[in-house]
């Protein structure tokens, strides 16, 4: 298990071995790592007041307004601190152990420990935390077990899906032959029976679950008995709600989907992609004329396949914020995320509001501004939101009636609100403030609109105020 250190008490490796520090006094040339890394946003303002200056702004943007993105968190500065280290500067081609550079018995400390954390945080038999992303950790799953033209069945990326599993304008959907299941017409809910009934029709050899668009619990144990009666892999993506995984606020894919993976910024941490495995890591498979372990696979397909160096710096924040991820606190907060996504709903269904599946399981929420008000669209009300202090994004709902580029709806999620410390009587405030906004403006077309100016300076004022109470954390 991972336990937090005390200061003044050594560091181990996860074997155990004690690792040795130098003595701040004595560090090389006579300055330590904490001197070196010592005020490097001053050092950033002396060196580059243009960007240090882009950066304060985005700051001060993030601290006066309502972060309601779904698809965005917020770091620890702990994480931060890792990112802007001097962990940047190492290159080290391949993996612990077994790299193609000199120096590297540090960074191959800082991997093995992320590992570690990674495995004990998904209890997983294996983790990749080389990926740069969440799309590269996909790239690296269908390279790993797929042939050019193997068949794909996966969501359809306007029902929900990500475009990383195979929409046309991917790599997954150029190089692979790839078919979409789709949401229920009526309710919005995967329907398991039809997508069992496609997968014994088409016979794919992967077939993914996951969603960047659907408020609902996905059963993983389902799509597994479906993968294994249609012959398929299973990859579960979880990036939107890996961190309610984690917690055990959602049920887990990982000894159920051959790969899961994930992005490792949506749950709270630094960018970049994760790769872990359950009890089918070490299963033996034949890729074209390779057969190896899946774990193999997954190494051999993230390099030399398809990435080269890995981002150390961003590995390193990788086992800061996986270390979070193991904490009370960060697991009692994923179900704060729930009931503020839940209170968000009742609120904007008493207010009169079109809630998609009405209702949700996990941190997002899918309102259909269309039902609304006659001509509203979801670019409209993300652009006069954001204008008034609610950073929101438009979403096309699936089977949507207007054009996908002003779409019929908004996703809202409440991870980052939920870090900073608000609660549900901040999203019954915040939902009265959307409310009002999106009756106030005036519908030009489906992507202008016009609104008062006094009326927009005090819904902003409104919403900087309540934003003072709670500061970014």
């Amino acid at each position: 298990m991972t336990t937090n250190r005390n200061v003044g008490e050594p560091l181990k490796t996860p074997n155990g071995r004690v690792c040795e520090l130098v003595d701040e006094e004595t560090a090389s040339g006579g300055q330590s790592s904490r001197q070196y890394h010592n005020g490097i946003l001053e050092t950033l303002e002396e060196a580059d007041y243009e960007v240090y200056t882009l950066i304060t702004k985005e700051y001060q943007r993030r601290q006066d307004t309502i972060q309601l993105v779904a698809a965005e968190n917020q770091c620890s500065t702990a994480v931060l601190a890792a990112l802007g280290s001097i962990i940047q500067n190492k290159t080290a081609e391949g993996f612990p152990g077994s790299r193609l550079h000199g120096g590297c018995n540090v960074v191959d400390e800082i991997e093995r420990l992320a590992i570690t954390r990674a495995k004990e945080a998904f209890n997983a038999k294996y983790a990749n935390v080389q990926p740069h992303s969440g799309t590269a950790a996909n790239q690296i799953v269908l390279t790993a077990v797929l042939q050019s033209g193997d068949k794909i069945l996966s969501l359809a990326s306007d029902h929900g899906g990500h475009f990383s599993h195979g929409a046309k304008i991917s790599f997954s959907g150029k190089f692979f032959n790839v078919e979409n299941y789709l949401v229920n017409q009526e309710t919005f809910l995967l329907d398991y029976d039809s997508i069992k009934e496609q997968a014994l029709r088409i016979k794919p050899k992967l077939i993914i679950c996951g969603a960047s668009v659907y408020p609902r619990k996905i059963d993983f144990k389902i799509f597994r008995d479906i993968a294994d009666v249609a012959g398929a892999y299973l990859l579960a993506d979880i990036s939107h709600i890996s961190g309610l995984v984690i917690a055990g606020a959602h049920p887990s894919p990982v000894d159920y989907a051959h790969f899961t993976t994930t992005s490792t910024y949506k749950p709270g941490g630094p960018r970049g992609g994760l790769i872990v495995m359950g009890k089918d890591y070490n299963q033996q498979i034949s890729v074209g004329t390779k057969s190896a372990p899946l774990w193999e696979h997954i190494q051999n397909s993230t390099f030399p396949g398809t990435q080269g160096t890995p981002y150390l710096n961003n590995i390193a924040a990788k086992a800061v914020f996986l270390k979070e991820t193991i904490s009370d606190e960060y697991k009692t907060r994923q179900f704060k995320i729930i009931e503020n996504a839940k209170s968000l709903v009742g609120s904007l269904l008493n207010l009169g509001h079109t809630i998609l599946t009405n209702g949700t399981d996990n941190h997002m929420v899918v309102v259909n501004v269309a039902n609304l008000r006659e001509g509203l669209t979801g670019i409209i009300s993300q652009r006069c939101l954001e204008q008034c202090g609610i950073i929101v994004d438009k979403v096309s709902l699936p089977y949507d009636k207007n054009d996908p580029a002003a779409g019929s709806g908004i996703r809202i999620g409440t991870p980052i609100v939920t870090k900073n410390g608000m609660g549900t009587k901040e999203m019954e405030n915040i939902t009265a403030l959307m409310d009002a906004v999106l009756r106030k403006l005036e519908i030009i077309s489906e992507s202008e609109y016009k609104i008062d100016e006094s009326f927009r300076s005090e819904i902003a004022e409104n919403i900087k105020q309540l934003c003072s109470r709670f500061p970014l954390r």
